[in-house]
C-alpha cells in the first residue's frame, strides 16, 4: 500500500505541476524586486533556495510521471492519460472509449497498478519517492490526504502563520503583521 500511495500522490499532483513552477517563478520575482529596497540578503538566498527547491520537485515529478505514462499509452492503456493529463472524466472517457464506465474503473484501477509498477521498475519505489519528495510539503500533504483516504479517516486542515506576533501586545519589538504566503497547517484526522 505504501508503494501505490507515494507514487498516486505523484500522479494527484500531475495538473498542479505546471502551475506551482509558475507561481515559484513569480513568487522569486517579487521576491527581488522587494529585495531592491530590503537589503535581507539572508531572507533572499533562504527563500531563493526554497522555491528552487520545490520547482525543481515539481519538475522531476512531472518528468517521471510522464514517462511512465508514455509507456502505458505505447502499450494501449491510456485511461490515466486521459483522467490525469487532459484532464476527462470518466463518463466522458467511457463515451470517447465506447465502453460501460464500470469498464474504466475497473482498468482504471489496473493501469493504477501497472503504473505503480513500471515506476518501481524505473527505480522510483516507495523509498526512492519518498526520500527524494518528503522533504516539500506540497507532496507530504497530498501523501497524507490519500493515506487518510485509505485509511477511511477525514482529514481536516487548519492554516495557521509560520510568523505570528500578538497585536494586542503592546512590548512587542517585532512587526505586528503576519507574513501572507507563508501558512503552516496543522492535519486533523477524524474517524
Amino acid at each position: 500500500m505504501e508503494n501505490f500511495l507515494w507514487q498516486k500522490t505523484l500522479l494527484d499532483l500531475y495538473h498542479t505541476f505546471d502551475r506551482i513552477v509558475i507561481i515559484m517563478d513569480n513568487k522569486f520575482n517579487r521576491l527581488v524586486t522587494n529585495s531592491l529596497y530590503n537589503n535581507n540578503n539572508t531572507l533572499l538566498y533562504g527563500e531563493m533556495l526554497n522555491f528552487m527547491a520545490r520547482k525543481n520537485n515539481c519538475i522531476t515529478a512531472k518528468l517521471i510521471v510522464d514517462e511512465a505514462l508514455k509507456i502505458l499509452i505505447n502499450s494501449n492503456n491510456n485511461i490515466l492519460n486521459l483522467y490525469y493529463k487532459e484532464k476527462l472524466t470518466f463518463r466522458d472517457i467511457a463515451q470517447k472509449e465506447g465502453v460501460n464506465i464500470r469498464q474504466i474503473f475497473r482498468n482504471y484501477d489496473k493501469e493504477i497498478a501497472k503504473f505503480s509498477y513500471l515506476l518501481s521498475k524505473k527505480g522510483y519505489d516507495s523509498k526512492i519517492i519518498k526520500q527524494e519528495f518528503e522533504g516539500d510539503n506540497l507532496f507530504m500533504s497530498a501523501y497524507y490526504k490519500l493515506k487518510a483516504k485509505a485509511e477511511g479517516k477525514t482529514r481536516l486542515t487548519f492554516h495557521i502563520p509560520d510568523v505570528y506576533v500578538d497585536e494586542n501586545n503592546k512590548n512587542a519589538d517585532t512587526d505586528t503583521r503576519f507574513i501572507k504566503d507563508n501558512y503552516a497547517g496543522i492535519n486533523v484526522y477524524v474517524d
